[in-house]
């Protein structure tokens, strides 16, 4: 069982299958002194499929349902649902299994896109 701080509603987890993610963590929380890292490439935990609650509008509290990667806390204490919340306080770059980490992704962690793939 899942805590959630955020009252997401976790349906499954689905394993990781070798997933990682490179994630520019949040420069207010960035802590150098403390030993809290800029960046980090953490393994997906688990592929998580979850509502996730609106806010105040009791019609319709949750949005739709999404998946999203479960990664650890740099600390290690606790996971974290890479979910839109996340995406808006950090930068991350899904690295697939077998790939090996380039210069290429630190680059998309600015906007970027991966090779092959068009802009439309």
């Amino acid at each position: 069982m899942f805590s959630c701080d955020n009252d997401e509603k976790i349906f499954q987890t689905l394993p990781g299958q070798g997933w990682r993610v490179l994630i520019q963590w949040n420069a207010d929380t960035v802590d150098s002194a403390d030993g809290f890292p800029a960046m980090t490439l953490e393994p997906v935990i688990a592929w998580v499929t979850a509502k996730i609650p609106r806010g105040q509008d009791t019609k319709r509290p949750f949005e739709d349902v999404i998946i999203a990667p479960l990664v650890r806390w740099p600390s290690g204490d606790e996971l974290v649902l890479m979910d839109s919340r996340a995406l808006a306080t950090q930068k991350l770059v899904y690295v697939a299994p077998g790939e090996k980490l380039s210069e290429q992704h630190f680059e998309q962690l600015g906007g970027g896109y991966a090779k092959g793939v068009p802009r439309v």
